[in-house]
């Protein structure tokens, strides 16, 4: 089962250009600072600081979008269909976030 998954990351690797790995630290480093940037955003609208939701607007926005992005410099030869699962789970986390802001705000 390992060797599996490990020529089948490879085969990524290989054909893509993109490391599966790097992707995955990329995306896993942004668990912290995502809900910590919630959390701010949250007490900056319940404190009507509107400075802080933007700072923290911002460093959401980039961790949200910070693997992908690793993924459009990178990748080569990447099929048309990943691009639309990219924009879904972009789209659904933003969503995500925007229904657990509205919750938590009121």
């Amino acid at each position: 089962m390992f060797q599996y998954l490990s020529n089948w990351l490879a085969g990524i690797e290989q054909q893509y250009g993109i490391n599966p790995i790097v992707f995955a630290v990329i995306y896993l480093a942004g668990v912290i600072p995502f809900w910590l940037s919630i959390y701010k955003i949250i007490a900056g609208l319940k404190s009507k600081n509107l400075a802080q939701v933007r700072t923290f607007g911002i460093v959401l926005a980039v961790i949200i979008i910070a693997p992908f992005t690793y993924v459009a410099i990178f990748g080569r030869n990447l099929p048309f269909w990943f691009w639309f699962v990219a924009a879904a789970v972009i789209g659904y986390t933003c969503y995500s976030v925007f229904r657990r802001i509205k919750s938590a705000r009121a």
